[in-house]
């Protein structure tokens, strides 16, 4: 009986260390669309559902901001503004299955 409550002791330790460093973020910031939070990380940033429990983007960001929801022939999307190094762009979800599309364009110097 005391191996068993040895190793049932044992195997919540492992499970609670293993949880605690998947999602750890900095800090999470909410938006204007409850299902979306931006998440840092390392002066990163990306793009997190919480319905879905998951990141949509990785956080390789340097800013993301909300930029507007859209329907086209019965899908949703939010399109968020995204920057990345020298580069600029936008982020397309639709919100359904999040799949992205993105568009990255060089900044105007």
């Amino acid at each position: 009986m005391k191996n068993y409550f040895t190793l049932s002791l044992l195997l919540v330790a492992v499970m609670v260390v293993s949880c605690s460093g998947m999602r750890k973020f900095d800090r999470v910031e909410a938006t204007s669309v409850e299902r979306y939070s931006i998440v840092y990380k390392d002066n990163k940033c990306g793009l997190y559902d919480i319905q879905a429990d998951s990141l949509v983007t990785a956080i390789e960001y340097d800013a993301l901001r909300f930029g507007r929801t859209a329907s086209e022939g019965g899908y949703v999307f939010t399109i968020w503004v995204s920057e990345m190094g020298n580069y600029e762009g936008m982020i397309s979800i639709e919100s359904t299955t999040n799949e992205r599309v993105e568009v990255m364009i060089p900044k105007q110097q």
